[in-house]
């Protein structure tokens, strides 16, 4: 900040001795020297202080968050809102009408299996080209080479 060297500290030494004296000139640095220590502690007082009242804020301000998220916590039922869905749920289900129930309804259903088809339908399945003249007989697997 302040750009002092030897030769400026030189020309202030010389003419605090003969401004003050050489008689006073130690008492003048004791109270010099006192002054600054004094200005220096004020200032770290005031540091402290003003980093006290930043520490204090942010203790607040972590305990008012810690505040939310208890009184959050606290409010959280998952019970309750799986409660409330079931109502619902039973409400809806309640007012629709139930359907009369048959024997029809109440019996298995068979199961239904699948035949394999004849030779015959294969062969009315294969495509014909529409140059190719009509086969009589169906296409048999047994082919004599």
């Amino acid at each position: 900040m302040f750009d002092i060297g030897w030769t400026e500290l030189l020309v202030i030494a010389c003419v605090a001795i003969i401004v003050v004296g050489p008689k006073d000139l130690p008492r003048m640095l004791r109270t010099l020297g006192q002054t600054i220590g004094k200005m220096r502690k004020l200032s770290r007082e005031f540091q402290s202080t003003f980093n006290d009242a930043l520490r204090e804020a942010e203790q607040q301000a972590d305990i008012a968050d810690m505040k939310k998220h208890v009184e959050e916590a606290a409010n959280f039922n998952p019970l309750g809102d799986i409660k409330k869905s079931i109502e619902e749920e039973a409400v809806k289900n309640a007012s629709k009408p139930k359907a009369a129930s048959t024997e029809a309804e109440s019996k298995d259903p068979e199961p239904v299996v699948a035949e394999k088809p004849s030779v015959a339908e294969t062969a009315e399945k294969v495509p014909v080209d529409a140059g190719a003249k009509p086969v009589d007989k169906p296409v048999t697997e047994d082919v004599k080479a």
